[in-house]
C-alpha cells in the first residue's frame, strides 16, 4: 500500500490519528505528519504496523 493509499482508506474510515497512536504505538507526532503530508517518510516497522490496523480496520467495516 502507498502512503496516498494509505491516506485514503484512512480518511474513508474515519479513524483519529489518535486511534492508530493507541493501537500500534507509533508516535502521534509520525503519525500526524504522515498523515497530514508533511512527510512521507516511515520507518518500514512502523508503516507495518499502520498497514496492518488500516487493513484490519477496514475488514471490519465491510
Amino acid at each position: 500500500m502507498d502512503n496516498q493509499e494509505m491516506r485514503e482508506l484512512k480518511e474513508r474510515l474515519g479513524i483519529i490519528d489518535f486511534k492508530i497512536n493507541y493501537k500500534t504505538g507509533v508516535h502521534y507526532g509520525v503519525i500526524e505528519d504522515f498523515f497530514s503530508g508533511k512527510t512521507d517518510e516511515l520507518d518500514p516497522k512502523d508503516r507495518a504496523k499502520i498497514v496492518a490496523l488500516l487493513e484490519q480496520e477496514a475488514k471490519a467495516k465491510k
